[in-house]
């Protein structure tokens, strides 16, 4: 809330501007300012707004489906800009409500609906719904954004709606919206929520292997996808065989860390270029590299977006 309202105020517009901003606009800010997100919606011709332009001028009202969406995300903008993902609320609101009514992805509208729709009443723990919020409208953001660059939803099957009004991206947001309710490790939610717009766009990801690759991604660790991000090359790293010069007190974070190295040597994310491997002390640290499906993963979820200093973390304890 307090993101949306420092995008607003930040905007410097000019006395002009100012008195032509409707009674909406002030109404909505004063109920977000009051905490009283109900009176908010009475207002919200404002969600509705181009954000982008600087006279805010208004499209058509709000519809009820926008206003489930616009509740699932202000329950996650405190955390959204706690994990620094560089997309304010005002962002996120417009990315939303663009996809919710524009005419060529009638698809994905249906899929944000429902995701919305299927979350916003369910009780949950704040914290819960907060990370929900936050994988939706992360995902809608990028979605959007390479809408706007010219790209095409795929064109398959998988925004088909069976009989039960329900498509297979139906199932896959509703997935990615379970896992991230569950996600303690907050900072995996940023590349989840990649995940699953990498999963809008590309075809040759089929719903089962979305799903595994859900799946995947859940189960790890935020250190196993900085592992994933540092496997790219290892040649200036420093990463060597076993034995390691940690001192004593380090040594149980050192053998749980190459525990979690060769478990994904064992789900066939990484490898080390051949040799038959049977424990963790006989993995070549310096040969470390991604396999295929580690790869794929890699780009799905954008993972060169790491910080830095997380993947340095690794390599420190690993020296």
């Amino acid at each position: 809330m307090n993101t949306l309202l420092y995008d607003l105020e930040a905007r410097n517009l000019d006395v002009q501007t100012r008195k032509q901003t409707s009674y909406s606009i002030r109404s909505c800010v004063q109920a977000l300012r009051n905490g009283i997100r109900r009176n908010a919606y009475a207002a919200l011709e404002y969600f509705a707004c181009d954000t982008r332009i600087s006279s805010f001028k208004c499209a058509s009202p709000v519809s009820e489906q926008e206003k489930e969406s616009f509740s699932l995300i202000d329950a996650g903008s405190d955390l959204l800009g706690a994990l620094g993902a560089g997309v304010t609320m005002a962002t996120a609101y417009h990315d939303v409500s663009g996809l919710l009514v524009g005419p060529l992805a009638v698809g994905i509208a249906h899929t944000f609906r429902y995701g919305a729709n299927l979350f916003v009443n369910r009780v949950l723990a704040s914290r819960e719904k907060a990370r929900v919020g936050v994988v939706y409208a992360l995902a809608a953001h990028k979605i959007k954004e390479r809408l706007d660059n010219g790209e095409q939803l795929r064109t398959d099957d998988f925004f088909d709606r069976d009989v039960t009004d329900r498509s297979k991206s139906d199932e896959i947001v509703e997935a990615m919206l379970i896992s991230a309710q569950r996600e303690h490790e907050e900072k995996k939610l940023l590349y989840l929520a990649n995940l699953l717009a990498f999963i809008a766009f590309e075809s040759r990801v089929d719903v089962g292997m979305a799903n595994y690759m859900i799946k995947i991604a859940s189960s790890l660790t935020y250190r196993q996808y900085c592992i994933l991000a540092l496997a790219v090359n290892v040649t200036h790293t420093g990463l060597h065989s076993a034995p390691f010069s940690n001192e004593q007190n380090a040594a149980t974070q050192v053998w749980t860390l190459l525990i979690e190295i060769f478990d994904l040597f064992r789900l066939q994310l990484v490898g080390f270029g051949g040799g038959f491997i049977t424990d963790v002390l006989e993995m070549p640290l310096e040969r470390l590299r991604l396999d295929d499906f580690g790869a794929y993963l890699h780009v799905a979820m954008k993972l060169e977006k790491i910080p830095s200093q997380d993947t340095a973390a690794i390599v420190t304890l690993l020296h």
